[in-house]
């Protein structure tokens, strides 16, 4: 029997409406991606068996065979079905709880959670498997879809273990699979399946051929639902013929497959038709320059008149050479009151040289600091003088300047007009500890005004997937987080934590010890300072986990002309345990954050010392779709191994509350976890308690300050198209 373990607070699904507030829950084109488009609903529809659909056996294809694609990069997968291969016909029928997702270009990763409950002469079956496919680079015309698969890998019972090779190709409405699998389950020698669309309605006709018999079945693929991030609802009924058990018992059942398939990230409007592939939905009209209504008068216009004597023929001469003239203050004053009107905090503007200079602190576009960074250079870009050559935000935070992001002013001018980004991609550079402003020509000294308080809620759970208990037993809790800006770099914050529903075995069973207590989790006071260019440091001390005190330290170091990190964790903590005994607590790590922008990819390798002392590597590859993180890790020591599967989600708006004394908010990365131990073939894979856990840092730099580690320059390049939307839309630049 296949037990797993899964501990962390992770996503909660938007049905949960008494978990959050409305003025946190996210719109689904603001959380899949950072725009949608109706358009897609008069897109043609793709063959069915093209937008991705899982088979019974685990992995995509048709109703129970792998085929020789994989799920296109950047779409998941979410599906259901009551299928059972028959070797299970003596278990009542039950369901299949399925998830998959192309995590990279030709690379599908899987998850199955089969639950065969039994029957009073035989045992149930409940078994959790990971599968992973690999599809073949098409190098040359006609070549069809290929691909390599394992299904079940390192389970302890492997039900449903088998490896095989598909190849399929598709001839107008028709679509042939042919492969060969070995394993132990129904999916070993030949097999194949057809699948015919019925013209273009979405829906198809299938049969196969596997071990033991025939399939027959239909499946409909609905249109994209542009109102939910371009969503495929896809339905499949199949009936088997002529199936026979290992044991020679003639099986035959029904089954029906749900499943929504999802693209993420910028993958949800690949389907919009417009001259731009990237350019943003909403582009605001440009003001006629003669005749301008009120409604234009307020709008960001070009502001100042060149000095006389010097001609600069519209916006096109170069003035970099030419001598600077003074901003306006009234100049200066217009982009400050634009730039917090978008709802930015301690905004300063002022002049060095030939570069214009905006500080700001962003709460309130929670989701991604490019949106805020789009907001600031959008703003200057358009307002500023002729001769100003360089725009250059600085992001701070408690009002510590982390990062200075600068591009040329008129080639950011020209992107934000015309949508095309490949002169400004060049100009843009990122600094970080850009300094105290010393050396900058301010409009006023004095910091603008900023937010008092935040408060953050987030769902917390505690979750046990497939276990010898149960299905899915759990214990969900709100935690209610409140933070205060002290000095310049400096925060305090507590957390309180109340639960709000369990599980029957948490509640009063064998897993009670994941009960959360409704109490304060966390009373602490955190510190971040620079200690060179490019290391910053941040020091947390105070109540951590309800009942322990201590400290937890966390250092960055920021490589040179890389967005690549360094980090350096460590925490050390006491509590008072029941016997009135003193018990040290103390976790540390050390891990290098290798970053390629280009497909949005991190790979993170690191050494541990976990909590209860062991010690081993740890290895994670994520892939960031817009602002949603998928992530695959295995963490070991010389205890135990365990890998697992994250999908991390924003909830919170992109545009959150304006800020003020106080201001309500969600998570800006919340994950939901599934992990289970790595155990070799025919032993335990059982709940193991405190091993190869890992101390989070209760105030994590990336969290708080560093946008999720997506601060260097090649990340900030692959956002300027999301840059420029959101100084078109939450600032209305008119370019």
């Amino acid at each position: 029997m296949l037990s797993t373990r899964v501990k962390v607070s992770p996503y909660v699904p938007r049905s949960c409406h008494l978990i959050l507030p409305l003025v946190i829950a996210a719109p689904m084109s603001d959380v899949l991606a950072f725009s949608a488009d109706s358009s897609a609903l008069d897109a043609p529809l793709r063959h069915p068996a093209e937008v991705g659909a899982m088979a019974m056996s685990g992995s995509s294809g048709a109703l129970t065979v792998p085929d020789g694609a994989v799920l296109r990069d950047g779409v998941a997968v979410f599906g259901l079905n009551n299928a059972s291969e028959p070797e299970f016909y003596k278990q009542k029928r039950g369901e299949n709880y399925q998830f998959g997702i192309g995590l990279l270009p030709y690379v599908e990763l899987s998850g199955r959670l089969a639950n065969y409950p039994g029957t009073p002469s035989n045992n149930g079956v409940r078994d959790l498997s990971a599968n992973v496919k690999i599809g073949i680079p098409k190098i040359f015309n006609f070549q069809p879809d290929i691909a390599f698969g394992v299904n079940d890998l390192g389970g302890g019972n492997p039900y449903f273990s088998s490896k095989y090779v598909a190849v399929s190709d598709t001839w107008g409405p028709l679509r042939l699979n042919i492969g060969k699998a070995s394993g132990q389950t129904y999916l070993r020698g030949m097999f194949g399946s057809a699948e015919y669309a019925l013209w273009n309605s979405g829906a198809s006709v299938l049969a196969e051929r596997v071990s033991g018999g025939y399939v027959a079945g239909m499946r409909y693929v609905s249109r994209p639902l542009s109102q939910f991030a371009n969503t495929h609802i896809v339905v499949g009924v199949q009936r088997t013929l002529g199936m026979h058990a290992p044991d020679g018992v003639r099986v035959n059942n029904s089954g029906v497959n749900l499943a929504l398939t999802v693209p993420f990230g910028p993958n949800a409007r690949a389907v919009r038709k417009v001259s731009l592939p990237d350019e943003p939905i909403w582009t605001p009209p440009v003001p006629s320059r003669t005749g301008s209504s009120p409604q234009q008068s307020n709008s960001m216009a070009p502001l100042w008149t060149p000095p006389s004597g010097v001609d600069v023929g519209g916006a096109q001469v170069d003035l970099v050479g030419a001598k600077t003239s003074d901003i306006p203050a009234e100049v200066l004053q217009r982009i400050q009151v634009q730039v917090e009107k978008a709802g930015l905090e301690r905004v300063r503007v002022g002049q060095r040289g030939n570069e214009l200079v905006i500080e700001y602190e962003n709460h309130r576009y929670n989701q991604n600091e490019a949106d805020a960074l789009g907001i600031v250079l959008g703003v200057g870009a358009v307002a500023a003088p002729a001769d100003v050559a360089t725009v250059s935000a600085v992001t701070k935070k408690t009002g510590l300047p982390l990062y200075q992001v600068s591009i040329d002013r008129r080639s950011y001018a020209r992107f934000l007009r015309d949508g095309s980004d490949y002169e400004a991609r060049s100009t843009l550079s990122v600094r970080y500890r850009p300094g105290d402003g010393s050396d900058v020509r301010w409009l006023n000294n004095a910091e603008g005004a900023r937010g008092y308080s935040r408060v953050r809620i987030d769902p917390q759970l505690i979750k046990f997937v497939g276990t010898e208990l149960g299905v899915f037993d759990y214990s969900l809790s709100m935690n209610i987080q409140a933070y205060v800006p002290l000095w310049r770099g400096a925060e305090a914050g507590v957390s309180y934590v109340r639960t709000l529903a369990e599980s029957d075995d948490v509640k009063h069973g064998f897993l009670g010890y994941a009960q959360q207590p409704n109490k304060l989790k966390a009373a602490i006071l955190s510190q971040a300072f620079w200690v060179t260019d490019r290391v910053l440091n941040v020091t947390t001390g105070g109540k951590f986990n309800y009942d322990a005190t201590g400290f937890q330290n966390e250092t960055t170091w920021f490589v040179p002309y890389r967005d690549d990190q360094v980090r350096l964790q460590a925490s050390r903590m006491h509590r008072i345990d029941f016997y009135g005994l003193r018990q040290d607590i103390r976790a540390a790590s050390a891990s290098y954050l290798w970053a390629y922008q280009p497909l949005g990819i991190t790979a993170e390798l690191g050494y541990n010392r976990y909590q209860s002392k062991d010690k081993g590597p740890s290895l994670q590859l994520s892939r960031w779709y817009g602002d949603i993180q998928a992530q695959a890790y295995l963490r070991t020591s010389e205890a135990d191994k365990k890998v697992g599967f994250s999908l991390a989600f924003p909830l919170t708006p992109r545009q959150g509350m304006r800020p003020g004394w106080t201001h309500l908010e969600g998570s800006s990365s919340f994950p939901f976890k599934l992990e289970t131990r790595l155990a070799s073939k025919g032993k335990c894979n059982c709940i193991t308690n405190s091993v190869v856990e890992e101390l989070p840092m209760v105030y994590s730099a990336r969290g708080n300050l560093l946008n999720h580690a997506r601060t260097g320059k090649d990340y900030f390049v692959s956002q300027l198209q999301r840059m420029r939307e959101a100084a078109l839309v939450y600032a209305s630049v008119v370019p």
